[in-house]
């Protein structure tokens, strides 16, 4: 019997090409206008600024345009509020947080035609136009930018507190020109958190002193403290000498001297005098 020869065929398969990927951002480059604009994007800000601060004129601003570096660019605030951009022009700024600027470049490109789904990012290069002033006895004075919301206690605390060598009080100056207002610590430590306002000036003065001199074992300038009585100060002054009366005791006060007892309260700045004994 005739066995018929087998053939094994190959047959080779065209291979599928698959899809493309697309893009995010279809534009590279500017597109002409009229071209239909899609969803705006603007990208969270970095953390150097809190959400809250409010543009102002000549605040310096970095704008970035993902995808579009001729687009992107690092200007200051006009002084009429306004930032100038290639293709859209002025975009108004002033009082808006930086979130709110980059959506609005975003739909500036988008609504105009030039980019399709803007991813726009802003950033604050320089705060100008919202600050704080501290002055005095801070370690760290200087000019602080209103990047949130902040107290008298919380402003003081950034700039370092006040130094051994300042006051148990701040005056602190408004902007609005009512007049310079004392704060004592007691009274900030205690939760009264006055809040500041743009261009407020606030000032840590020199420690107050009260001075003991006379009959006394260590005579010299000492700190001064609310509620402090003459016979507390000459506590600090180690007392009165065996020749030392205190009976009646000496003040010199804003130029003038007047006759006090050891349990009457101190001002700031008195100069206490420990008279002599008569035998």
């Amino acid at each position: 019997m005739r066995t018929e020869p087998r053939f094994h065929h190959i047959v080779l398969l065209p291979l599928l090409a698959m899809p493309a990927m697309l893009s995010a951002q279809t534009a590279t480059g500017p597109t002409p206008a009229g071209t239909a604009a899609a969803a705006v994007a603007a990208t969270p800000t970095r953390a150097s600024v809190a959400p809250g601060y409010l543009l102002g004129p000549d605040d310096r601003v970095k704008i970035s345009i993902f995808g579009q570096p001729d687009l992107s660019t690092e200007t200051r605030i006009t002084a009429d509020g306004t930032v100038l951009l290639a293709l859209i022009g002025p975009i108004p700024a002033r009082g808006k947080t930086t979130t709110q600027l980059a959506q609005d470049i975003a739909a500036g490109y988008a609504g105009g035609g030039y980019l399709t789904k803007p991813s726009v990012s802003v950033e604050v290069s320089d705060f100008v136009s919202r600050s704080v002033t501290v002055l005095g006895n801070v370690p760290q004075a200087g000019n602080y930018p209103l990047d949130r919301n902040y107290t008298v206690a919380s402003m003081l605390a950034k700039a370092g507190g006040s130094t051994t060598a300042g006051a148990n009080a701040v005056i602190l100056t408004p902007a609005d020109g009512s007049g310079p207002v004392r704060i004592s610590l007691a009274d900030m430590s205690a939760g009264a958190g006055r809040p500041l306002q743009s261009g407020d000036i606030l000032f840590v003065p020199p420690a107050e002193k009260v001075y003991v001199y006379g009959q006394v074992q260590q005579p010299g300038a000492f700190s001064y403290a609310p509620g402090q009585t003459f016979r507390q100060a000459l506590a600090l002054a180690g007392g009165p000498t065996l020749a030392g009366s205190t009976r009646k005791i000496k003040v010199k006060r804003a130029g003038k001297e007047v006759e006090a007892n050891l349990d009457d309260p101190v001002q700031p700045e008195d100069v206490l005098i420990i008279r002599e004994k008569l035998f």
